[in-house]
């Protein structure tokens, strides 16, 4: 459905998706404990996004899109 950058340095987490059907989607980012630090809806038919994620500290991170679909990230 989508792939993401595993390890983010520069602050910026980039998202790339590969399904046409994610018009109007809805993000949470949680942090380790399960604990939502970041969410927002992303619009219209795209095929790839970039999220500031430069105000959080370095960890691993999850990102979920819908109720189903999520992968892990590190910020370093």
């Amino acid at each position: 459905m989508f792939t993401l950058t595993e390890i983010v340095k520069d602050g910026i987490l980039e998202i790339r998706f590969s399904m046409e059907d994610c018009e109007s989607k809805i993000y949470t980012i949680t942090n380790a404990q399960g604990v939502d630090i970041m969410q927002g809806k992303i619009t219209g038919n795209t095929q790839r996004t970039c999220l500031y994620v430069g105000d959080c500290k370095k960890g691993r991170y999850t990102f979920s899109l819908g109720s189903t679909v999520t992968q892990e990230f590190t910020i370093q």
